[in-house]
């Protein structure tokens, strides 16, 4: 079944744009010109002396194409253009595009208003997503039989389904769709209903004339259960398990780049919780990027922290929600250190637990996560070399900036998708040295990184005697200081580790400063 197709103009006039792999708004040799009917022959010979040539007329518009072949950019042509006596107009000859739409029979309902506010039916003429991009969703599992779901699932090709064995020895018998770490058991399905309408912004299936569709068309969505029907009863070592599976799975091979993660804040984590960190950030650096909801409470999370989503690691992309027409939502938590960008999160409608054909609309940051989360997975299908910092850099550094979120979220603007398949953030975490001699007195040393804007990356020494002052989560162009104590030994080595890269610190006694 074909999709449907909505026509738009793409009208961005900056010629330096095409440079930067964005879509041409205009074709690059070209102008349309309205003449003056009256002086015909001399517009044109005016035209051509000036370098151009009239290929068509309009019918009886008035208005010519001309292709410019002098080799002058558009502008120019343009600037020049206007100066010629009887040229009455002047304009781009604008490309028109198609926009990709979904033959889903809820979409374009008041509930996929989301979809459209993140510029998803442009996105989708690039990419509808790729089968081979794995997203875990870390929730309350998800109903695996549900029309819109179930062919996005992922499923574990070196597993056979119910064979009561662990064939491909990972330490999970029949782990076919994903795991349940509240019952340890092989069953993710959802008790509660909270994943599956997760699941389904992240992706239900697009374009099947069924239901809705997801930021994803097409996506692999690996059900990660950790809680059950209640929504309080999971643990920090159920989700140090759950974290610790995907983190597995992800080193032997399955292309999981995002995980959604739409939970946090008492009962799930009250406090500081330094071993579910540890397994964030190991997750984080496996590759995975790790997207959280900002929490509900209207609270200033820069001074009122709502974990997980507040922990200061470079894998995480923290979320808040916005409403359809672009403001936050009043229940949403904030914070322009803390909270990332804004995403639409009111009134979101999806699928839902209550049949295998039942869809419904939910509100919380909660539906805004998977927004942000479904726009990082189809990057990855639009471009799979991007890592997890790129991807998160992306997504924040092409946002709608927005009056009402400035002073509200690091980025002070809401998620857009097209702009980031256009324009992508590539991090690049390599330091200014890879080795330093230190005296044995001690001392300080520095280290400077020149990343883009909005990568982050952690800083981190091996030893306990290089010490890194200030934050150990960084962003863009830095200077890292490391303070070296006294050495009494005879000499010593060590790393510290900047934004995956290595450097050797070394104290040699007899050596002279």
């Amino acid at each position: 079944m074909k999709s449907f197709k909505l026509i738009s103009i793409i009208a961005v006039l900056a010629v330096s744009a095409f440079g930067n792999g964005l879509i041409a708004p205009f074709v690059r040799d070209e102008v349309l010109v309205k003449i003056d009917s009256n002086d015909n022959n001399a517009v044109f010979r005016r035209l051509e002396l000036a370098g151009g040539d009239a290929v068509e007329s309009l019918g009886k518009t008035g208005w010519l194409r001309v292709r410019i072949l002098n080799g002058r950019d558009v502008e120019e042509t343009m600037a020049e253009y206007r100066k010629l006596n009887g040229v009455i107009s002047v304009q781009p000859n604008f490309y028109y595009r198609l926009l990709t739409t979904p033959n889903d029979p809820q979409w374009g309902t008041t509930g996929t208003y989301g979809l459209t506010r993140i510029s998803a039916p442009a996105a989708w003429d690039l990419t509808t997503g790729s089968s081979s991009v794995v997203v875990a969703n870390i929730d309350t599992g998800m109903r695996l039989t549900h029309e819109d779901l179930a062919a996005n699932l992922w499923s574990n090709s070196g597993e056979i389904a119910n064979n009561g064995i662990d064939d491909d020895n990972n330490g999970y018998i029949d782990d076919i769709h994903g795991w349940d770490f509240r019952f340890n058991d092989n069953d993710p399905s959802d008790e509660n209903g909270h994943g599956t309408h997760v699941g389904g912004t992240i992706g239900a299936v697009g374009n099947n004339m069924l239901g809705v569709t997801g930021v994803n068309w097409t996506v692999r969505l690996m059900a990660i259960k950790i809680y059950g029907q209640a929504t309080n009863d999971t643990t920090s070592a159920m989700l140090i398990n759950a974290y610790n599976y995907v983190r597995l799975m992800k080193e032997r091979g399955v292309n999981i780049r995002v995980t959604n993660n739409s939970y946090g804040g008492c009962a799930e984590a009250c406090g500081y919780d330094q071993a579910t960190k540890d397994s964030i950030d190991a997750l984080g650096n496996a590759g995975v990027l790790n997207v959280f909801a900002a929490g509900n409470q209207g609270l200033n999370t820069d001074t009122m922290p709502f974990y997980p989503g507040s922990y200061n690691s470079p894998s995480i992309l923290n979320v808040a929600a916005s409403n359809s027409v672009d403001s936050r939502a009043g229940f949403s938590n904030y914070g322009v250190v803390s909270v990332d960008l804004g995403a639409p999160g009111t009134s979101i409608l999806s699928t839902t637990n209550g049949s295998n054909s039942s869809y419904g609309g939910s509100s919380g940051t909660s539906m805004a996560s998977p927004h942000v989360a479904g726009a990082a997975a189809l990057l990855a299908a639009y471009q799979p070399n991007l890592s997890a910092a790129s991807l998160k850099a992306t997504l924040m550094n092409q946002v709608d900036p927005l009056s009402q979120w400035s002073g509200f979220v690091r980025t002070g603007g809401r998620l857009n998708i097209f702009n980031a398949l256009q324009n992508q953030t590539v991090c690049n975490f390599t330091p200014s040295l890879t080795s330093i001699s230190m005296p044995t007195k001690g001392g300080y040393f520095s280290v400077q990184v020149n990343a883009a804007s909005n990568c982050d990356f952690a800083v981190k020494s091996n030893v306990n005697w290089s010490i890194p002052e200030g934050s150990t989560s960084r962003s863009g162009q830095s200077t890292i200081n490391f303070r070296v104590t006294t050495n009494n030994r005879i000499s010593r080595l060590g790393t510290v580790n900047i934004g995956g890269h290595e450097i050797t610190i070394s104290q040699v006694r007899g050596k002279f400063f």
